[in-house]
């Protein structure tokens, strides 16, 4: 290692050349990977420290690029160095785990081209990756510059080929190493396509949509099979003036506000305490529905407390028969 160490003046240096070549041409050129613990912060931009630090030691009087075998300390000593000029250093907090939304998402891009697969160019990863950001950023989860980024997005990809009997036939596995959120996603969409489709559309539908709270998906029913098929369908079910207004057909038809699946009525069992009192529940699938698809009062029922949360643990909550059926049994 050389006995002089690098400048602030030396950095600033080595920082240029990484905005000249990009990223992964600078990185090739120094023989080093991707930082995973340490990034160099200027002006917003994040920056490989370990490369940065070992490549500003050319800029010494008599020096040379150091490459990454070649000083001892790694990254964190990389990262001190950089701090004792002056620099701001990050450690980026790890990224949150695949939700089930979004592995439906990468299964429904994985079975589009499943013998294959687009890698981390392609302008569908990079696209799929954008959408998963923006939905990152409505959750407020997005925290870092890597977070859901094109190669993340590849490498999810990859992950699915452990569960293919397309890729087991052959032997062959892809990363045989992935999160446990994958298989269930595999299990329920891999052999009915038309279903994938549908609940992607879902998604889509949901991010898409500034109607949609998309924060706090913390809820155990939403978090199930899918938080963002029900966010869509309780979106559609709270507007009050809808809501009065299919409460005043039921009263007008049948002088009672009774659920329409239980006949439960709070009013006759509260007294006036639960006179008028009722839940609007949507009963259009939301598979079916658009962006700024406006609700109609058609399309709610009128069901209590206990029906309307039954309904939003069924795999379909529109199918007030089936929670029918249910009840009989």
């Amino acid at each position: 290692m050389v006995a002089k160490s690098p400048s602030r003046e030396d950095v600033l240096k080595a920082v240029a050349e990484f905005d000249s070549l990009g990223r992964d041409a600078f990185l090739e050129r120094y023989g080093f990977g991707r930082a995973r613990e340490y990034l160099l912060v200027i002006d917003g931009r994040e920056y490989d420290s370990k490369a940065i630090w070992g490549a500003a030691h050319q800029y010494v009087e008599g020096g040379r690029p150091l490459r990454s075998e070649e000083f001892s300390g790694g990254q964190s000593a990389a990262a001190g160095e950089l701090q004792r000029l002056g620099f701001e250093v990050s450690s980026p907090a790890r990224n949150p785990d695949w939700t089930w939304d979004e592995h439906v998402l990468a299964l429904e891009l994985y079975m589009t081209d499943r013998e294959h697969l687009p890698g981390k160019t392609s302008p569908k990863v990079i696209a799929l990756s954008a959408l998963l950001n923006r939905l990152g950023e409505r959750k407020g989860l997005r925290s870092s510059s890597t977070f859901r980024n094109p190669d993340g997005v590849a490498m999810k990809l990859q992950n699915f080929k452990r569960f293919d009997p397309f890729y087991l036939d052959q032997g062959l596995s892809g990363l045989t190493r992935g999160s446990s959120g994958e298989q269930p996603v595999w299990d329920k969409y891999a052999g009915d396509i038309a279903a994938l489709a549908a609940a992607a559309k879902v998604i889509r539908v949901a991010i898409d949509d500034e109607d949609v709270d998309l924060t706090h998906l913390d809820d155990e029913t939403e978090a199930e099979e899918g938080a963002l098929r029900l966010r869509v369908h309780y979106a559609r079910e709270r507007s009050v003036k809808l809501v009065n207004k299919r409460k005043a057909q039921q009263l007008e038809r049948t002088g009672s506000l009774q659920c329409e699946v239980c006949e439960f009525d709070f009013g006759a069992t509260y007294g006036e305490v639960g006179v008028g009192y009722i839940e609007a529940h949507h009963t259009r699938p939301v598979a079916t529905l658009t962006v700024g698809q406006r609700t109609k009062v058609s399309d709610l029922a009128l069901v209590c407390a206990n029906c309307h949360r039954m309904l939003h643990r069924q795999a379909d909550p529109a199918d007030l028969a089936g929670l029918k059926a249910a009840l009989r049994r």
